[in-house]
């Protein structure tokens, strides 16, 4: 919440995010469907329908290393599980350990759509399956700030 919406339950980003979890209208919906809420604008429901959310993105990186599991389903969290999936696959061609978020963190920019040579021997017609990104800058920073704060925040509670 600290890096999602700075603790304001009236948050909304230019994409459509809201809330104190910023999650996106569809996501939000399907969450709160699965929690049987009637919506996820009140603050208690953003914050069940966006840890649930993580917890799914988490759930889905099941056998790597705790640090690195967290690190992903945080970038899941902020640039969708498909780009993920998708710098996973580059972080292969790349030598670098795809279930590590350091080889996850080099593949990223490899998904904008300068970076052709590098895509054209991954997909045919050079294009990530989830489509062009250009924000690998922002999802790192995001990442980086997260896990900052959760450190920062275990430290003080020990």
């Amino acid at each position: 919440m600290r890096q999602e919406s700075h603790y304001s339950r009236f948050a909304k980003s230019p994409q459509g995010a809201a809330g104190l979890m910023q999650l996106m209208p569809e996501t939000g919906a399907e969450m709160a469907r699965l929690l049987a809420n009637e919506g996820f604008s009140d603050p208690e429901d953003n914050i069940e329908a966006g840890v649930l959310y993580l917890r799914i993105l988490y759930d889905l990186f099941e056998g790597v290393e705790e640090t690195n599991r967290l690190e992903l389903a945080l970038a899941s969290y902020n640039a969708g599980f498909s780009r993920i999936h998708d710098a996973q696959k580059v972080a292969l061609l790349l030598n670098e350990v795809p279930t590590q978020w350091q080889g996850v963190r080099k593949a990223l920019p490899h998904l904008s759509k300068e970076a052709y040579a590098l895509r054209s021997s991954v997909w045919g017609q050079c294009k990530p399956a989830s489509g062009w990104f250009e924000n690998a800058g922002e999802t790192i920073h995001y990442v980086d700030n997260v896990m900052g704060s959760y450190d920062t925040f275990r430290r003080t509670l020990q």
